[in-house]
């Protein structure tokens, strides 16, 4: 890797957990040069504009969720289990405090749901890929007779995320991680209660 893109992913890593606290609004290029230790000449030679360090801060912080994601699955095949390790890897983004702010699709959905047009396509798109990994979870638990036949895939796979996503951002309202230990608690009672084929238990 040369110099020049070791330096722009620097400016990528460096920024992405202020985005993620202080919002795109919130957060300027000063900030972004005091933690990166660069100066604006520097940062504008490898980004034409903070919108640009943005897009590239959510593509970096996504891709580390999805990092985690896979590695928290990549031993498992039921498909109850893998869903309750997306549960644990939120539970360890608030309580180990994994980053600075907590999801990153979260805040950024929740800021820019009018105010940035690419980053709240950049929210939409992360969101499509977990939503679609949990919907192929859950088909893959019905193929194999665990989950009910006659399940709404994408309404199950919505409940889910809800519950998580809520209680990511209750505990961060709060300040207090009993809330995502709540809302996990509530996706495995709605995989072993309402998805499970009667009989089914933990």
């Amino acid at each position: 890797m040369g110099k020049g893109q070791m330096t722009k992913e620097h400016i990528i890593r460096q920024s992405a957990e202020l985005f993620n606290t202080k919002g795109y609004g919130g957060t300027s290029l000063s900030d972004i040069m005091e933690r990166s230790n660069i100066r604006k000449g520097g940062i504008y030679n490898h980004f034409e504009s903070k919108d640009e360090i943005a897009l590239g801060a959510f593509d970096y912080m996504f891709a580390q969720l999805k990092g985690f994601l896979t590695e928290a699955m990549s031993e498992l095949s039921d498909p109850a289990e893998k869903i309750l390790a997306i549960c644990d890897v939120y539970t360890k983004l608030i309580e180990q405090n994994l980053w600075e702010g907590g999801c990153p699709i979260l805040n950024t959905a929740v800021e820019n749901d009018d105010g940035h047009p690419l980053l709240k396509q950049k929210a939409q798109s992360a969101m499509d890929e977990l939503l679609a990994g949990l919907c192929g979870m859950i088909e893959d638990g019905m193929k194999r007779k665990q989950f009910r036949r006659d399940l709404d895939v994408e309404a199950a796979s919505s409940v889910i995320v809800a519950l998580i996503e809520g209680g990511v951002m209750l505990s961060k309202l709060y300040n207090d991680n009993k809330y995502i230990r709540h809302c996990t608690n509530q996706v495995k009672n709605y995989i072993y209660g309402d998805l499970a084929v009667q009989g089914e238990t933990a």
